[in-house]
Formats: structure tokens, C-alpha cells, sequence
């Protein structure tokens, strides 16, 4: 019997490539299978998947690509069924390359094992034309797998095609030795992250559920039920309500449903967090990919993204170069999801060009495609929020997504969280109440300064307050009201205090500007620069800066505003 891994196939298995698995499972003892792997973590996240890796020790490996349809043609442009959207013959061979340029790159020793491709259709008739440029010995369709009545002459027919595969092509050589036990195990465990189906997974994602249960309100529970019952969702809600955390849950879930999963969002601190947190809980599937998502379909699509991108990089000119990428239906066809989870969706939205070219990855588009779409789209969208509004209608009337509002703070302690909503001039409406309770004036406090050098006295004295009473360097976070370079953390580490970018990971004290820290937390946040010059613009920042805090919250205030943020503290609408 051969080794399989996994050892089983379960309901999701398509009957073609059940058929392929049991026939591999009694060949020689010595042949290992690794059935579905998902190459895109090795190819840009690019949608390349093999069905099986057959490692033959005398022979080399061969990568197999298994059709189940019973009746696939082509006419010289399009397959049949639809669902074959490219060469079933140029996917295997685009997984045996990405295979074999991976194992040697991993295991350099490797690089001399001749790897080939076949593709298997065992429920369908198929006549090779001369201009698909398929050898023979690429194919075997229904009537050749009938006609292999055992797993043995099915073995047997599959190393011939091996052979035949190595003898015709020039870069490849035979084995001058076998591939050693000890080396097949090196191959396995190099596959490992790229196995869709593990042995194990299934106790482990269930004592995941249990652990998440554990955590989530009352109120998001609803909202993984919703995205298993509904394939479009939107789902909003304010600061702090869970948002992040239920945008992290659907994503797995669905990726280990089998769905090819794009969990991604605009920030690229949120992006590099949710990676980091996704890696750290559990191994993530590999038909899910996580991050930027400007920084995602640059990657997919090949656009090379330069150095110091000016702004109109993202905005313009990156989605004009995807959008003529996707020109090409090979390429459309290896970068589209299944599924789209987008958090802190409003800032895409805010996008019109990004969003309508992040659409072009989704299965179906956005009219018809599967989504969840996690955001505040009234009161963090700090800048176009009028086109998010426009953008919010028109998914709502071409889409009709499932809707779902989230009110409980679960970051923050009240007086935070309250006085947040006075400076910003939000409702009060936004939270139905707030999870942490406790807290109380030392949890905020504000500073006004008359220049630079008193803001800079006053935030040295709050670091040294904080680290006297037990909060390490990392747990504070400096938010500025301008940009990092102009910033009173730019000075204060001018003046020999030990400061971080939040981009780059460490000990330090980080500092960021409140845009780019949008949709992280900290234990505490201390607001820099705060001058109110833009002032509705300046509400709106207060709003997102003030509520990143999980316990207190320092702002240091230019004196010429003093008289305006008192009106606002007190509920007045201008000063």
C-alpha cells in the first residue's frame, strides 16, 4: 500500500479525484501521495493548486492535475464545463513548475529530481488536437483509466508516463540514484504549509471554534452564523467593537471550507498585524491569503511597486497597471477568490478606482461575488466619506448584502470611550454600552502647551509616569496629528529617547500618525501635535486616535485650541 497524505478524503473530495486516490492508495509501498496541495503561498498567491504530488523514489515525482467533469471539451477558445477556466494541461504544468522551483529552492539538494505533470480526466472522453502542444503521455482520460483495471497496472501506467515525460524533455535527467526514505521525508515536511488537508485539522479547528466562542459577545456570535448562511455581508460598527476579530474568524472558516479566501484590508499596520496574529494562532490555510490589499494585487498581477511611491501610486496609477494585467484570461483566471473579507472596508470604499479593481479579483465580481465587508463607515472614514456612502448604495442595490450593525465597545473603558464621542462630536448612539468596566481619571487626562518645548517636558514626564508604574515601552504608543517627520515624537527622539516607526516591530515606544494607526490598539495612547486647525477634520481624527486605547489616554493640546475643545467637552458645537 502506498503512503497517502492525508490517509482519507473527506465530502469535499470531487468523485473523479476519490477515484484517482484509491487507485494510488494500493501501489508500491515505497511511492508516497500528497493529495491537494495549494501552491499560492509559492507563486505571487497566485490560484495554483496540484491534486496530487505523486513521489515515485525510482523514478522522480510527478505532479497530477484530476478533472471529474464527465464531459470536457474545448473548441479552441473556452472549456466546457465553465467552471475550466484555463488549460487544465497548462495548470499542471504551471504547478509542476512552481513545484519543483520551490523543493529546490527549499531543499537545494533536490534540484537535480526530474518532476513532471499528467493530467487525469477519469469520467470523461477526451481526443487530444494538435494545437493544444499535449503529448500523449500527458493525458489520460476515462477510457485508459477504465481500461486499468488495478492499482498496480494503474501504477505501473503512471511511471511509464513519467519516463516518457523525463526522456522528452532536454532539462530533465533520470535519477542516477533512488530517492531515499530520509529524503521523501524531507520532501513531506517541506509541504506541509502548503497541505490543504491535514491530519489533525479537524480536532484543531473545533478546539478553535470553542476558544473563539469563548471570547466573542453575545452580539458578534450572529455574525459568523450570518456569513455561513449568506454570502454577501456587511457588517458595521464603531471603534472597538470586534470588528477585526470577526474579520479574522470568517476568513478561516471559509478558507478551511475549501474556498479560496482574500482576508485583506487598506492599512498597512493592520494588514502586517492580522498576518501576524493569523500565524501565531494557528497554522493559516494556504488558499487564504492576509495583508495589504493594494499591496496583495500588486503581487498577484506583477506590478512592481517602487521605492517611495508618491500617493497617486495607490490611488491612480497601481489600479490602471492591474486593470491591463487582467487583460489577460490566464492571468484573470489564476488571481481571482472565491471569497473576499475586507476590513476596514470604508477606506477602500473611500477608493473608488482600488475598489473597483480589487472587484476584479472576486469570483463574480461584486454584483455577484462572495464578500464581507467589515467597517465604520460613518465615523472612521477620514477622508471621502461622502463616496463611501455612494459606494455603500450601490453595493446595497447591485448586491443586496445581508446588513448587520455591532454596538458594544469591547476596547475601551467608558470615560475613553465617552469623552472620544464629545471631542468628535459622534452620537452617543454609536455604543449600546461598553464591555470594560472600571476606570476613571487617571485613565485620561489632557495637557495644554504653549510651544514645542513644553509639549516635549510634558510627554517626557508621561513616559516616565507610565514606565514607574509597571507598563513596558512597547504598551505606549505616540499618535501625532501630523506626519512621523514633523511630529513631537520626531523631535523626542532627536533629544535621545529610544522611539520606533509602529511599522517597524521592538521594545521601543512606538509613534505613528492617528491615520496610520487606524484600526490598531494599545495599551496607552498619548495624541500628539494636536492643533485644531481643520477643525471638523481634527473631530473626526479624535475619534479614531482617542479610541486605539485599551486602557488610558494622554493629549497634548496646542493653548491657542484650549477654548475650542473646552466647547466640545462641554457640547457645544463650536467654541
Amino acid at each position: 500500500m502506498a503512503r497517502m497524505i492525508p490517509s482519507f478524503v473527506d465530502e469535499h473530495t470531487p468523485p473523479g479525484e476519490r477515484a484517482v486516490f484509491n487507485m494510488l492508495a494500493g501501489g508500491p509501498a515505497d511511492w508516497v501521495a500528497l493529495h491537494s496541495l495549494d501552491l499560492a503561498p509559492w507563486n505571487r498567491n497566485l490560484r495554483t493548486e496540484i491534486d496530487f504530488v505523486l513521489i515515485i523514489p525510482d523514478a522522480g515525482i510527478l505532479c497530477i492535475e484530476v478533472k471529474s467533469s464527465h464531459n470536457i471539451t474545448f473548441d479552441g477558445q473556452r472549456w466546457n464545463p465553465p467552471e475550466i477556466r484555463r488549460s487544465p494541461f497548462k495548470q499542471a504544468m504551471d504547478g509542476r513548475f512552481t513545484f519543483h522551483r520551490s523543493i529546490r529552492d527549499l531543499v537545494p539538494r533536490f534540484a537535480a529530481v526530474p518532476v513532471a505533470h499528467c493530467c487525469i480526466f477519469p469520467m470523461a472522453r477526451f481526443d487530444l488536437m494538435p494545437n493544444l502542444s499535449v503529448k500523449p503521455w500527458e493525458l489520460m482520460d476515462s477510457r485508459t483509466f477504465g481500461a486499468l483495471n488495478s492499482p498496480e497496472a494503474f501504477s505501473a501506467d503512471l511511471k511509464c508516463r513519467l519516463i516518457r515525460s523525463i526522456e522528452a524533455d532536454a532539462n530533465l535527467r533520470r535519477l542516477s540514484a533512488a530517492i531515499t526514505p530520509g529524503e521523501v521525508d524531507h520532501i513531506v515536511a517541506a509541504c506541509v504549509p502548503i497541505q490543504k488537508r491535514r491530519i489533525g485539522d479537524r480536532e484543531e479547528i473545533r478546539r478553535r471554534e470553542e476558544q473563539v466562542a469563548k471570547i466573542l459577545r453575545e452580539q458578534q456570535k450572529p455574525v459568523l452564523n450570518l456569513a455561513g448562511y449568506n454570502d454577501r455581508l456587511i457588517i458595521s460598527g464603531g471603534a472597538g467593537t470586534g470588528k477585526t476579530l470577526i474579520a479574522m474568524e470568517v476568513a478561516r472558516r471559509a478558507a478551511e471550507g475549501g474556498r479560496r479566501v482574500a482576508l485583506l484590508c487598506y492599512n498597512q499596520l493592520v494588514g502586517d498585524w492580522m498576518s501576524q496574529r493569523m500565524t501565531g494562532t494557528a497554522p493559516v490555510p494556504p488558499n487564504l491569503v492576509v495583508g495589504r490589499a493594494v499591496r496583495a494585487m500588486a503581487e498577484m498581477a506583477g506590478v512592481a511597486i517602487p521605492e517611495d511611491p508618491p500617493s497617486s501610486f495607490w490611488e491612480s496609477i497601481l489600479p490602471q497597471q492591474i486593470e491591463e494585467r487582467l487583460t489577460d484570461p490566464d492571468l484573470e483566471a489564476t488571481t481571482t477568490f472565491d471569497y473576499l473579507v475586507l476590513d476596514e472596508a470604508q477606506d477602500i470604499l473611500a477608493r473608488p478606482s482600488l475598489w473597483r479593481c480589487l472587484g476584479r479579483f472576486l469570483q463574480g465580481g461584486i454584483r455577484d461575488g462572495a464578500f464581507a465587508l467589515l467597517g465604520d463607515f460613518e465615523y472612521q472614514a477620514l477622508t471621502g466619506k461622502e463616496t463611501t456612502q455612494q459606494e455603500l448604495a450601490k453595493i446595497q442595490e447591485s448586491s443586496r448584502p445581508t446588513r448587520w450593525a455591532l454596538t458594544e465597545n469591547c476596547r475601551n473603558y467608558r470615560i475613553v470611550g465617552e469623552t472620544a464621542l464629545q471631542l468628535s462630536g459622534v452620537p452617543t448612539s454609536v455604543y449600546s454600552g461598553y464591555l470594560r468596566t472600571g476606570g476613571g481619571l487617571q485613565n485620561y487626562d489632557i495637557f495644554f502647551y504653549e510651544d514645542s518645548s513644553e509639549q516635549l517636558a510634558k510627554l517626557g514626564q508621561w513616559l516616565r509616569e507610565f514606565k514607574s508604574l509597571g507598563y513596558k515601552a512597547s504598551e505606549i504608543t505616540l499618535l501625532s496629528f501630523r506626519s512621523d517627520d514633523s511630529s513631537a515624537a520626531a523631535d523626542l527622539k532627536d533629544a535621545g529617547y529610544k522611539l520606533r516607526p509602529a511599522r517597524q516591530s521592538g521594545e521601543a515606544t512606538a509613534f505613528a500618525s492617528v491615520h496610520a494607526f487606524k484600526g490598531m490598539e494599545n495599551k496607552i495612547i498619548m495624541l500628539t501635535d494636536v492643533a485644531l486647525t481643520g477643525r471638523e477634520l481634527s473631530r473626526d481624527i479624535f475619534y479614531t486616535g482617542m479610541t486605539r486605547a485599551t486602557e488610558c489616554v494622554r493629549v497634548l493640546c496646542d493653548k491657542k485650541s484650549e477654548a475650542v475643545l473646552c466647547s466640545w467637552l462641554a457640547g457645544k458645537a463650536e467654541a
